[in-house]
């Protein structure tokens, strides 16, 4: 489906997904914007089209700068194929997916993992170690059994033997990648990408832009943006970062220059049992939800795979260890912290960060 709209819905932040707000399309298709000289100060030849769709459990947005000329529909038929290749090899809901192939295979055995699957389990294990276990993508079994897996949302608190048992299953140190082999080195380990896939996916997309020389974009799967050159008005992309304690209002405005952001939160993802709320982050090292302050984590990155990860991390670190792991990797990260017995938030960001931002802070 093609259509014309006016100009400038390109720009207008609508909420869409976990910790972030983009976009109006939401069904598959193709939406072109002309814009007209005068208007925009670019050429009458120029249009912006906006593509979306579902994928990943979730739904992507893109926005492209291109000739009036230039048919869009093998551009999106490019997207969605590649959307599609990552997630039939990542996805934990897929039975002939890689991940789920690993999943049920017994310790010392080897799956062979496509160069997708290697990149993305290489680099999660690259992060795990630097974050000291807070990353990791073998908590699936932890995920699951807190209701947020593949098995659906849970009515009882978990027994505390069954995460005990399951803790002992858990840890990055369990995973052994030789090439494009990946195996366990005990039963039971199993390995959830959903905290890295979404940016991973956004790169390739972007690599795919490039070759097809799109060199004026932003990318927003599930929340995990990445942007290049400018908008239809040749102003750099801005993208918003939700008010916790406003669904759908804006605490930041940022801009993007060839960068990725990647947002988590505990106040989309969530479930109560018998009036407790817990959150969909799960901490390895404790085989819990997390308990803490720390509302929402924003990471700045050139790759929105690591972005993606390192928000998981620092969300499960909480706002102190956070804190002081932004400032050790000089991280480009923007925390909100919830004030102790009130209902005001405390923010905080590294310089990096604040280089960004188009807006003041929660009023």
């Amino acid at each position: 489906m093609i259509s014309v709209a006016s100009a400038g819905l390109h720009s207008q932040l609508k909420n869409s997904g976990p910790g972030s707000l983009f976009f109006v399309v939401r069904a598959l298709m193709c939406l072109v914007t002309a814009c007209v000289l005068s208007a925009c100060g670019r050429p009458a030849d120029t249009v912006s089209v906006n593509f979306s769709g579902p994928t990943m459990g979730t739904d992507f947005r893109i926005t492209v700068i291109l000739p009036a000329e230039r048919e869009p529909q093998p551009l999106l038929d490019l997207l969605t194929n590649r959307l599609q290749q990552i997630e039939q090899r990542m996805s934990t809901y897929i039975d002939d997916s890689e991940v789920s192939r690993f999943n049920r295979a017994a310790a010392g055995q080897p799956v062979t993992l496509s160069d997708d699957t290697a990149n993305v389990v290489r680099q999660a294990q690259d992060i795990a170690k630097l974050s000291g276990g807070y990353f990791d993508i073998t908590v699936a079994a932890l995920v699951n059994a807190w209701g947020f897996g593949p098995d659906g949302a849970i009515t009882v608190r978990p027994e505390a033997e069954l995460l005990e048992g399951l803790r002992a299953s858990v840890g990055y140190s369990h995973l052994k990648l030789d090439g494009d082999q990946l195996s366990k080195t005990i039963d039971g380990v199993t390995i959830d990408l959903s905290a890295i896939a979404k940016g991973y996916a956004v790169d390739e997309l972007s690599k795919l832009l490039a070759q097809q020389r799109v060199t004026d974009y932003l990318i927003d799967i599930g929340g995990e943006l990445k942007a290049r050159g400018v908008n239809i008005d040749r102003q750099l992309w801005r993208v918003g970062i939700e008010r916790p304690e406003m669904l759908g209002g804006i605490a930041k405005v940022v801009e993007l220059d060839s960068l990725a952001i990647a947002t988590s939160g505990d106040y989309r993802n969530f479930l109560e049992i018998d009036g407790e709320r817990f959150s969909h982050t799960i901490d390895p090292l404790t085989a819990s939800p997390v308990l803490h302050r720390l509302a929402l984590v924003s990471v700045l990155a050139e790759q929105a795979s690591e972005a993606d990860a390192l928000a998981t991390a620092l969300l499960a670190m909480g706002e102190d260890k956070a804190r002081r792991f932004a400032k050790q990797h000089e991280l480009s990260v923007y925390l909100v912290i919830r004030q102790a017995n009130t209902d005001s938030y405390e923010e905080f960001m590294t310089p990096g960060f604040a280089q960004r931002i188009q807006s003041h802070g929660i009023q």
